[in-house]
């Protein structure tokens, strides 16, 4: 047990948090997004967080690690697709308030990447984490900062 870290945390997680270093990135996938695919195919490594939300998660996460203050938009989402742009995606809202609260930029921090082009930068990360998030449209890339 240790003091002042989200429970949620599984030691596997932490440790991967630790091991990161400054631009490294990691995914939190919800329960649609194919992460362990996407992690055999890019050699990176694969978790899950089987009944963690995706909004519980990122707040846990960007409690122990900051967001890249290098670049504009270290928080990535997934856009939707054509054919879904007209769905209201409620957790973007979440998401954003969420990074607000660990960044000074606010919700500024948050960027929006493309389907596709989302999927190949995840293959890049340095882990993906499959999450039991059942929204829609809820995959998050953190780009990892420096801790000062």
């Amino acid at each position: 047990m240790l003091m002042n870290i989200p429970g949620i945390l599984s030691p596997e997680l932490l440790a991967t948090l630790c091991e990161m270093g400054h631009s490294d990135v990691i995914v939190l996938g919800d329960a649609n997004f194919p992460g362990k695919r996407f992690a055999h195919e890019g050699n990176c490594k694969f978790l899950r967080a089987d009944g963690i939300s995706g909004t519980a998660l990122l707040d846990a996460v960007l409690s122990v690690i900051p967001a890249d203050a290098y670049v504009q938009t270290p928080v990535q989402l997934m856009q939707t697709m054509d054919c879904d742009k007209d769905l209201e995606i409620p957790i973007w809202k979440e998401y954003e308030k969420i990074v607000a609260k660990h960044d000074a930029r606010g919700k500024s921090a948050v960027g929006y990447l493309e389907r596709f082009t989302f999927y190949e930068a995840a293959k890049k990360a340095y882990c993906i984490v499959q999450t039991g998030e059942t929204a829609i449209y809820a995959n998050v890339l953190i780009q990892k900062g420096v801790i000062k």
